[in-house]
């Protein structure tokens, strides 16, 4: 018997803690008052000569864009293929494919969803179940469905939890929540149908799991979890995880800017921020009752990292 909690630990992308040269945790797991989610708080840091960590953070988004982008049996076939013959050759490949799924659209959000990818295995250790954008037909359009969608196995309830993830980043943050928590609701609350929102995603999960996985005893283990007609479609709960990137003033001008500087600033307003982001979540009274995780960063300009990150893809 394939023992989920376990097996679920292979396919977690492993880091050696990369990101944390460039951002700052300011806050872990708080718990948002009224509400059963909790609030997670990032920022860039600053280098000794007053250098944000900016352009740095979005070419390392880019470097992990083949773990985001590209199902994991073609990257161990990649892996294979290296080992076999010492040429590298597969694995480029991959990247110019990973590349290619890529929108440059001006207001593509695509930026935000790696970044909260990144956040998700990095601080929270859920690895991704499917990649969104290995489904995509077209680089020029948007995948339609949930921005990520990460798994783990609770062996205290004994229960299966998919994380439905979404990404927003806009100028002001409370438009950035309310778009946030209007995306996400539907996964979250709607019953079992054919109607669902989630139900196109579900039948994209069932239809891809293999090469996601690439593991036959644990997608043996995990496929009745996504089957209607399975009793185990009963013991599968849905959460949330969702990356909030908005513009701020707690970055000071340049080159005066000093990392603990910045996290003084936050801390000046990250308790409005969290009540601001409870009341949202107890506007949607379903929602508050619900595991919730928000990653909150604030940007100097979310437009200008919206800006570099399309050049840097390109």
């Amino acid at each position: 018997m394939c023992r989920l909690d376990k097996a679920l630990d292979t396919i977690l992308i492993k880091t050696s803690g990369e990101i944390k040269s460039r951002l700052k945790t300011v806050s872990f797991g708080d718990n948002l008052d009224g509400t059963s989610s909790l609030g997670y708080c990032h920022c860039l840091k600053a280098d000794a000569n007053g250098n944000l960590r900016l352009l740095d953070l979005i070419e390392f988004l880019d470097e992990k864009i083949v773990d985001y982008a590209i199902p994991k049996k073609e990257i161990d076939d990649a892996k294979k293929h290296m080992n076999k013959t010492n040429s590298a050759s597969k694995i480029l490949n991959l990247r110019k494919k990973a590349k290619g799924l890529f929108v440059d659209l001006e207001k593509t959000g695509e930026g935000g969803e790696i970044l909260l990818y990144i956040l998700i295995e990095e601080f929270l250790g859920i690895p991704q179940l499917i990649s969104k954008m290995s489904l995509k037909t077209s680089g020029k359009l948007h995948y339609q469905g949930a921005d990520g969608i990460h798994v783990k196995y609770d062996d205290q309830i004994n229960k299966l939890v998919l994380y439905w993830c979404e990404a927003k980043m806009y100028q002001k943050k409370s438009e950035a929540i309310s778009k946030c928590l209007e995306s996400i609701e539907g996964f979250l609350i709607d019953p079992q149908s054919g109607k669902s929102t989630y139900e196109r995603d579900i039948q994209l999960i069932n239809s891809n799991i293999h090469q996601n996985i690439n593991n036959e005893q644990l997608e043996d283990a995990l496929v009745g979890y996504f089957d209607k007609d399975n009793i185990l479609s009963n013991e599968i709960i849905f959460s949330g995880i969702c990356f909030i990137g908005f513009d701020s003033k707690v970055y000071p001008n340049p080159p005066e800017i000093v990392t603990d500087t910045i996290v003084d600033n936050i801390n000046k307003q990250l308790k409005k921020w969290y009540n601001n982001l409870s009341k949202k979540i107890q506007e949607k009274s379903v929602l508050s009752l619900k595991e919730l995780h928000f990653f909150l960063m604030p940007f100097p300009s979310v437009q200008e990292f919206r800006d570099y990150y399309l050049k840097e893809i390109d």
